[in-house]
């Protein structure tokens, strides 16, 4: 009687599988490291220029409050406020400006997973990225902050015997901004994002008008959570929101035109081929 084969021996398949993953691990973690020292190099950098950058971010509230009489002076509550506040300037700066080198090492990381033509879209990824990122940002910073403001300051009552004058602190200040500039920054990827997912054959304009009115309620969601708790800066990201989702069906729909087109004329590559 013939004896059963043995059952294989999994010991070297793990090793093996193990082997890659602890390499991905490895790639990821130095990629992180780069991020981040040039975050850093960048937040020096800011450092040294805090009293430009403190002008730029406060500028619009000092604009609004002359205009309406309310003093020119923002306090801070701690021993520490300022320094906190320059340092945290500075990290905002340092990410604002590394911006370009976070997004370059990412796409070096997803980079090997890409067929080689694919590989050809990311640096110009890389640098669509960060002018929509920079784009957000300053857009909040030109067209949004002063209406909020404005509207948000509306409430106080500056002339006659019961006068209710804004004391506001600079710690407060400064994550109202920053969280409506990074928002408006990383809200301004969308179409960049879109393209991507449309170029790797991920998503197509067809999915994205499938599910509009599914689109435009998580757009008002989003922008009421990326948003301080008011409705012009809410209402100030969403339309754009959806501009920017119109733009991406746009381009989405070029971009898998182009696709069908070639799938038609050439056989489809295999990615040994391609790789």
């Amino acid at each position: 009687m013939a004896t059963p084969p043995k059952p294989p021996d999994t010991t070297d398949d793990l090793d093996a599988s193990r082997a890659p993953f602890m390499e991905h691990l490895e790639e990821l973690r130095t990629r992180i490291l780069r991020a981040l020292i040039a975050v850093g190099i960048c937040a020096v950098g800011s450092y040294l220029a805090h009293d430009e950058i403190f002008h730029f971010l406060t500028g619009p509230l000092y604009d609004v409050m002359a205009e309406k009489g309310l003093g020119d002076r923002l306090v801070y509550r701690s021993l520490g406020g300022v320094f906190a506040f320059h340092m945290q300037t500075a990290a905002l700066g340092g990410l604002f400006f590394g911006m370009p080198f976070v997004l370059w090492q990412l796409w070096q990381f997803v980079g090997p997973g890409l067929y080689r033509r694919e590989r050809g879209i990311v640096l110009p990824f890389v640098f669509a990225s960060t002018v929509c990122f920079a784009g957000g940002a300053l857009f909040a910073h030109a067209f949004v902050l002063r209406p909020t403001f404005d509207f948000l300051l509306d409430y106080s009552i500056s002339e006659g015997p019961q006068r209710l004058m804004p004391d506001i602190n600079i710690e407060e200040y400064l994550s109202f901004v920053v969280k409506l500039m990074l928002g408006f920054g990383f809200a301004f990827e969308m179409p960049t994002i879109a393209a991507f997912l449309a170029m790797v054959g991920v998503l197509n304009h067809r999915a994205l008008i499938a599910v509009w009115r599914y689109a435009i309620v998580a757009i008002f969601i989003i922008a009421a959570i990326l948003t301080p708790p008011d409705v012009i800066s809410q209402l100030f990201m969403a339309v754009p929101l959806l501009l920017l989702y119109g733009v991406s069906i746009g381009v989405t729909y070029v971009i898998t035109r182009r696709r069908e087109r070639a799938s038609q004329v050439s056989p489809p590559v295999s990615n040994d081929d391609e790789g």
